[in-house]
């Protein structure tokens, strides 16, 4: 339970709110070409994380209703993770992470983070102007301005993006920009095989593919963590392992909803 990657593992849909921020207006650029979601507002994911094979916590992902940053439409997508009674009497966490994604482009305009874990709190908003290419962190009171690739992605929205736009081929990587701890980072996605998993929720075809990641970021510190998504429209992670020090953590498929057809666009966010 002392490995400190278990419990980046168990905020590994995590990040959220910072208590104040001031936004500077821009327009997004327009997408080379109109994008296809593999989600939208409606869908909830549930996951059961366990430590090995021990029950440690609750992971939920869901798409809430479409709302807009500075007058482009964006889906918000919450994360938020919970440790169960057990887990909680030694490291309590309870993390909330909310990024926005463009409507049109799917790439970020703003994550919002709000982790709790043990004694440690983390608070931070990054917001993204996709037209100057700039990110601007407002943590701890401070304010710092890092310059960014074009339509780059935040540590959650990357894997919307993966599910949406890469090309699943058995072999073949996809490469991702991701702006995090504060530093540019390639993102590589690599599709290694076609399987069938066996959950509670049934069986289901997926490509098994491996995500190497190299910031601290959804998924633990640093590493490799392997998923199964299943080979439809949707690809929804229904299995996610990754290995740690002493042991793995496992993240199952629990339930989910699908998107709905319909929504109520929320307020601006200025």
């Amino acid at each position: 339970m002392k490995n400190r990657s278990f419990f980046f593992f168990l905020a590994f849909f995590s990040f959220y709110f910072s208590s104040y921020v001031t936004l500077v207006a821009s327009e997004a650029p327009a997408a080379s070409e109109p994008t296809t979601f593999a989600y939208g507002p409606g869908e909830r994911l549930v996951y059961k994380l366990s430590y090995l094979g021990v029950p440690a916590g609750t992971a939920v992902m869901e798409v809430l209703k479409k709302s807009a940053v500075r007058g482009r439409s964006v889906y918000p997508v919450l994360s938020t993770v919970r440790s169960n009674k057990f887990v909680s009497v030694f490291y309590p966490v309870r993390d909330k992470i909310e990024t926005f994604i463009d409507v049109e482009g799917g790439y970020s305009h703003r994550i919002e983070i709000k982790q709790r874990q043990g004694r440690k709190k983390r608070d931070k908003v990054i917001d993204f102007d996709q037209v100057r290419h700039r990110a601007t962190q407002f943590k701890n009171n401070k304010i710092e301005t890092f310059q960014i690739p074009p339509d780059v992605q935040d540590s959650l929205s990357s894997l919307y993006h993966f599910r949406s736009q890469a090309v699943f081929e058995v072999g073949k990587s996809t490469f991702i920009d991701v702006h995090e701890s504060n530093k540019n980072w390639e993102l590589e996605i690599k599709v290694l095989a076609k399987e069938e998993i066996t959950t509670a929720l049934g069986t289901f075809s997926t490509f098994k593919v491996k995500a190497y990641v190299r910031y601290e970021g959804i998924f633990m510190d640093k590493g490799d963590v392997t998923l199964w998504l299943t080979d439809d429209a949707r690809r929804i992670p229904v299995l996610i392992k990754t290995k740690i020090k002493i042991g793995s953590i496992t993240a199952v498929l629990e339930s989910s909803e699908s998107p709905t057809p319909t929504y109520q666009v929320k307020a601006d966010i200025q």
